[in-house]
Order: structure tokens, then sequence, then C-alpha cells
């Protein structure tokens, strides 16, 4: 493995993940064939897979729902349930025998009496880490017992945990009463000459404070939470140098820029598309630091940070709204705080900020979860931002509420709609938050949008001929603007998801299956995508996102 764990060149952090050579943006830095926790959401126990993490399709509705989105078009995979608990399910024998070998047979018949819950992420994790840890008497498994070693239980003589039960005492009580359960669920077992209640503790501490959201790769499906000794030793900056890729079960780290042998390796842990404050609330709330990454110590200097406008300036037609937000997201306005010469424009602003967050699910905490808005709301939050005038496209959380309705088109039908939405966000968006053309979410959005415009190319589909026509009329072929999202995508998904993938396997398919239905050779299709973008940007330069 080309990286070593050392001490972290910031202040506080305890151990990083250090570079052994030079990588290059799109580089893989290490592959995972599954993390060493991974644990699923208690709504995708029914659907998933519990060691493969693949999906299967519930009902006609998921169904018709991927197809939409281009990707499990067999309408996913058969799960069957697990003969002894009935909760867990798997995909294959294959998965069910390393499950069951692996994990499975410390839980199974803690988690099968009918009247008993499903249990939280951390308390399955800390049951299985209990039977793995008293199974392995001979200490066989360094990365078991290196769990104990994160923050917050481990490496400063409780002195993280002791901030945690000072600043937020709900966690702290939640987190020690769900550990304590844990503990006892596994039988008070009884490990050499260790305090075994006090081992669950700081695993549940440790692995909770330090997860990984495991994630569909296409519609940000939540599927679970995972954990790694090696991966989670690599530390939170807002400017990472790598990203996580989950390929279900594999977990891959790839360099996003360049990063030279000896250097730390950062990525982050929550949206760094996010402003400042909202950044730093969430790090402390759900990974308790504050962060002192470079970035950060500049403080609210950034892009993400500006509004097309002062606070100041905001519209008179906004300020009762602004105080009856006020009013709803009290406790929140610090956590959405913006610089104001005006005391009561800040906490309009504030209030606003608040309001329209709470519709994007942006500020997602593995530990609450995360509702789903519904269309209506979203377009209220996207007309509240874009009406002030404060607000630009690429600023949080126009992008992500943005994203929300060109997946509720795609779901529902609406191509066209969801088309337009696209297309403005692949030109006038992603390229600002994401820099790196290979960026994984780049390269999700890119693959959704040849969908949509396959789709729009099929004249069988009602309404779809009419469009199609229609932008003949305007100059462009939606045959050549589909192969050219098609192209970019699969020039992009070696570096970003890997072709071997599931994904990428998908996409590879749908491009080979293209190139034999058409009889223009690939340079000249090329060529005709070059033709055609600027005349694709003037289109997305002219979406009224309020009007489509």
């Amino acid at each position: 493995m080309e990286v070593e764990r050392k001490k972290s060149g910031i202040e506080g952090a305890g151990r990083g993940l250090f570079a052994k050579k030079d990588f290059q943006p799109g580089d893989v830095i290490f592959t995972l064939d599954r993390p060493y926790v991974a644990e699923l959401d208690i709504n995708r126990l029914q659907d998933t897979c519990a060691w493969c993490f693949q999906r299967g399709a519930a009902d006609d509705e998921e169904r018709a729902r991927r197809a939409a989105l281009g990707f499990f078009t067999g309408g996913g995979i058969e799960t069957k349930a697990c003969t002894g608990c009935k909760r867990v399910r798997y995909c294959s024998k294959p998965c069910q025998s390393k499950a069951w070998k692996r994990e499975h047979k410390h839980e199974c018949k803690v988690i099968a009496p009918e009247t008993r819950p499903d249990l939280p992420h951390g308390v399955r994790a800390v049951i299985k880490l209990l039977g793995r840890l008293k199974n392995d008497s001979a200490g066989k498994d360094e990365l078991l017992l290196d769990i104990l070693q994160f923050t917050p239980a481990g490496g400063d003589k409780g002195e993280a945990l002791e901030r945690i039960k000072k600043e937020n005492p709900q966690r702290f009580e939640d987190f020690s009463m769900l550990a304590y359960g844990a503990w006892k669920y596994s039988g008070e077992p009884s490990i050499g000459d260790m305090d075994s209640e006090m081992i669950a503790k700081a695993f549940f501490y440790n692995v909770m404070s330090n997860t990984i959201q495991l994630s569909s790769a296409l519609d940000d499906t939540s599927l679970g939470v995972g954990f790694d000794p090696i991966l989670c030793s690599a530390n939170h900056s807002c400017d990472p140098n790598s990203v996580v890729v989950f390929n279900q079960p594999k977990l891959v780290l790839r360099a996003i820029k360049p990063i030279k042998k000896g250097e730390e390796i950062f990525m982050k842990y929550v949206d760094v598309t996010n402003p400042f404050s909202v950044r730093q609330a969430e790090l402390r709330d759900s990974y308790f630091f504050r962060c002192q990454c470079a970035k950060c110590k500049k403080g609210a200097a950034f892009p993400e940070d500006k509004f097309l406008k002062a606070p100041d300036e905001l519209p008179k037609d906004f300020f009762k709204l602004a105080d009856d937000l006020r009013k709803r997201h009290a406790k929140q306005l610090p956590t959405f705080f913006v610089p104001a010469n005006d005391p009561e424009a800040q906490l309009r602003v504030a209030a606003i900020q608040a309001e329209v967050f709470s519709v994007s699910g942006l500020t997602f905490d593995v530990n609450k979860g995360n509702d789903t808005s519904s269309e209506e709301e979203v377009l209220d939050a996207l007309k509240l931002c874009l009406n002030t005038g404060l607000w630009g496209y690429t600023r949080q959380p126009v992008p992500h509420l943005l994203r929300q309705l060109l997946v509720m088109y795609l779901s529902q039908g609406r191509i066209y709609q969801a088309w337009r939405i696209g297309a403005l966000r692949h030109f006038l968006i992603s390229p600002t938050l994401y820099p790196t053309a290979s960026y994984p979410d780049r390269v999700i959005d890119c693959w959704m949008m040849s969908t949509a415009t396959n789709s729009l190319c099929n004249p069988n589909i009602p309404g779809h001929k009419e469009i199609f026509d229609q932008c003949l009329k305007s100059g462009f072929d939606l045959r050549i603007v589909y192969f050219g999202f098609l192209i970019e995508t699969r020039e992009q998904i070696e570096r970003s998801f890997g072709k071997d993938s599931p994904f990428g396997q998908v996409v590879e398919n749908v491009f080979q299956k293209t190139m034999q239905n058409t009889d223009i050779p690939l340079s000249e299709i090329k060529d005709k995508v070059k033709e055609t973008w600027p005349k694709l940007k003037a289109v997305a330069h002219n979406v009224d996102v309020l009007k489509l």
C-alpha cells in the first residue's frame, strides 16, 4: 500500500495518512475490497445485500425510477433473508458465506427476536466488533485493536470525550447509552483482562465519530455507513486532495489534485462546497472537532461564502418572511451566520439560509437521518434564494436544490425539464464547484444528461419528437448531444469510478451498444460534438429554472 500513517501536520489531529509516492489527479491511492465496518441504514435492510451493498428493486416504482436514471435498467438484484435472524438479506451464497465468517455469526442470534426493534448502525457494529475481538485471542487482527486508538476515545487520556460531554451532553448521553446497549446485547462478553464495557464504549464512539457515508453512486441514495482504520486515518480538509468513491462494496481513494511523496492526504468529511460557518457547524456536531485546515484558517473568504450582493441589501419585501423564519430557526442561526454591517440584516439572511438549507438536506448527519423534501418545498426554496437576489447558481444550496429537482423530474418522466436543469448544471455550476473533470459528482451528472438526452431522442415517447424537432430548428441535433455526454462520461470513468466498477461496466456496455447502432466513425462524431457544444452552452445560459 502506497500510504503510511504517522503524526498529522494539523494541530490536535493525531495521526494522518501520507503518500509514499507521487500521485496525479485521477490516480488510485489505494483500494479496499470492503470497509472494515459497514452497516446498512435500517430502511435498506429489506432491499440491499448486507455484504456487497448491491440494491434490489423493492417495487415497480423503484424499478421505473432506476430505469429513468439510466442505471440498474434490469431492475436491480434479488436478495434473500438470512434464514436465522430474517433481519438482513444477501444477494448470493458467496456474500452470505463471507458475511457469516467475518461478522454475522456474532449478531445473528442477537437481532433475531421478533420483538426486538431494528438496531442502529453503531449498535450493530459494536456487537460484531466485540464478537470478533473475543474470537481473536491471539491478537492477529491488528486493525481491530487499532480502532481503539482513534479519537475521541483513544490517544488523549479521554480529553476528547470530556470535551464532547461538556459541549454536546445530549450526544454524549445518547452514544453512551447505545454503547452500553450493544455491550448488554453481546452478553457482557469476557475478553481476557480487558474491560469489555469500556471497549464497547470506545468502539462505539470511535466508529460513529469517524464514519463515511456509503451511498449509491447514481442517485445519492444513502445505503449506510462505513469505517476503516486505514482509510479513516486520512484527516479532513475543506480543500481536500483526494476523494472516496464507493463501488459497492469496494472503497477507492483517488487523488483529485497532485500529491507529492511525503505529503499528507486529506479527504472531505462534509460537503466542502458549503459556506464556512455551515462546514464548521457540521464538523463540530457530527465529528466533534473545529476544522483548522489551511482554508478554514482564512475564514469566510472564499467563493462559496459570497453572495451576489451584501446581506444589508436584502429587499424589504422579504423582511417579514425572514423575521418569521428567525423564530422557526432560532437555534440554527449561529450555524448560518453571515457577516453584515446591519445586525438585523445579518439575522434575516441567516434565517433564510437556515430555511433553504433545511430543504436541501445538504447538511446530512448520519446520526439523525435525512428527510426527503417535496418538489413544492424544493421549488419554494429555490425561489427564495434566487428572488432575494443574494444567491447565484453556484452558491449552496442552489446547486443541490437543482440536483434534487433534476432527479425528481427524471424519476417522474419529465425529461425535458430535467434536461434543461442538467444543461445549466453542466456548463454553469459543476466546473466551478468541482474543477477536476473526473470528479465523481461531475461524472454522474454527465451520465444522467446522456440518459435524459437519449430519452428525448426517442420519438415513441409522447412529446419528445416535438422537442427533438424544435432543437433541430435551433441548430443542434440531440443525437449528437447524446453522444457528447456519453463520450465524456466514458472518458472520465477510468479516473473516477474505474472501468471495472459496477457503474463503469454499465457505461461501457451502453457505449458499445450505441456504437454498434451507428455507421458514423467515432472521430467524426467527436468533431460534430465539438461544433455543437457552444450552441448547447448558449441554451444552458438561457435556462430560467423558475419557469421550467
